[in-house]
């Protein structure tokens, strides 16, 4: 019953009226259902009354020249406008819980971890042509379909998987390692030149050293020989082992074209943003002015959601354009090639460098460096044959 006089509403008034006892006589023959009337004076009233009858009442008080005032209104519309109000809120709150949960059967966001000497984009590549990318039906695919594919396709690739969690698909690679170079003790073996030089020291541990200190050898001239002569039999064959350290003299060369050159932000940004929606991109705001061919565009991406319950459909685009000048002069991009080359040599040899030098040449638009080494290394590499 208190619910119903809730919904039905209920309106308090206040009525100042020259003849009270008129107005409350029409009242009661127009079956205005007052109630908790009181007289504060000769010409003021205070009632309770149905809302609905609130219209009757304001009529019969301008008949009898009176004047009405609402001091309150309690449940009625104000109660059905509040229960409306939540009603398409609780509808608002289903439909975007049933759209999570339609968005959260695709794949929106597609992560990488593990790879190292592939890169991001052929590993997306090769997803795609493997159906996985965004905007795909995850419950349709087959893992072990996807990894067989993927390591057919990318065969440097030695295991993967797929994890989809809320629309996003991790993806975790491992590459596939080379084998260490396996070989049998007894497996016959020279030691040959690896690089021309003089011999400067020999130190063998099993074979016969064919080398003396002031040798002048070429690439690939054997150094210790496998074969052992027998003075009691035939020649036997053993894994030549042994150090061969001589100087050498190397030349590496580095090409960098004189425009190429590193660039830093010289003047002030200004960024555009559009939204996208899976594939479809809406432009929101342009760049002020016009594009400028010395500036640059850095584009970051935020995708609406949270991370580990559930990925939308839906990125937010910024396209930041930066003025940018030359930051490199000649003489530093020579520096640091000089750098690179000397870093190149240490790496590739088994030794040390004595001297080094270093000269720069242009031509036809290139930086040319090169780099004259004389080196102490060992040269001996091991060559196996059957006897």
């Amino acid at each position: 019953m208190e619910l119903m006089e809730r919904l039905r509403g209920e309106a308090r008034v206040e009525i100042l009226c020259p003849e009270p006892e008129l107005l409350l006589n029409r009242c009661g023959a127009a079956g205005i259902p007052l109630r908790e009337i009181r007289r504060l004076d000769a010409l003021t009233l205070r009632a309770a009354l149905p809302e609905r009858a609130l219209s009757a009442l304001r009529e019969q008080t301008e008949r009898c020249r009176g004047e009405l005032r609402l001091l309150s209104l309690r449940g009625g519309s104000r109660s059905r406008a509040r229960l409306k109000a939540r009603r398409t809120l609780l509808l608002a709150l289903a439909l975007t819980l049933a759209l999570l949960l339609v968005s959260s059967l695709f794949v929106w966001e597609i992560e990488v971890r593990g790879c190292e000497s592939l890169s991001r984009g052929q590993i997306l590549r090769a997803l795609a042509d493997c159906g996985v990318e965004p905007g795909c039906f995850w419950p349709a695919l087959d893992s072990d379909l996807v990894r067989s594919q993927m390591l057919t396709e990318l065969p440097e690739l030695g295991w993967m998987t797929v994890n989809v969690s809320g629309s996003r698909a991790l993806v975790l690679v491992r590459e596939r390692r080379e084998k260490p170079e396996i070989y049998r003790e007894e497996q016959a073996a020279d030691l040959v030149a690896a690089a021309p030089g003089v011999i400067r020291e020999t130190t063998v541990l099993q074979g016969h050293s064919l080398v003396q200190p002031g040798d002048a050898v070429l690439a690939g001239e054997t150094l210790v020989s496998g074969s052992l002569e027998s003075q009691t039999g035939s020649a036997r064959a053993v894994r030549a082992r042994g150090e061969i350290r001589a100087d050498t003299w190397r030349e590496l060369t580095a090409v960098c074209p004189l425009e190429m050159l590193r660039r830093r932000e010289s003047g002030p940004s200004s960024s555009r943003f559009s939204l996208q929606f899976g594939k479809n991109r809406l432009k929101i705001s342009d760049f002020p002015g016009k594009a400028l061919d010395e500036c640059d565009t850095i584009v970051h991406e935020y995708t609406l959601g949270i991370e580990g319950l559930f990925t939308l459909p839906v990125k937010l685009i910024r396209e930041e354009r930066r003025s940018m000048s030359p930051a490199d002069t000649e003489a530093a991009r020579e520096r640091e090639m000089e750098e690179a080359l000397l870093r190149r040599l240490e790496e590739r040899i088994d030794g040390e460098i004595l001297e080094s030098s270093f000269s720069v040449g242009r031509t036809e638009g290139l930086l040319v460096v090169t780099l004259r080494a004389h080196c102490v290394e060992n040269i001996a590499e091991t060559k196996e044959y059957y006897p």
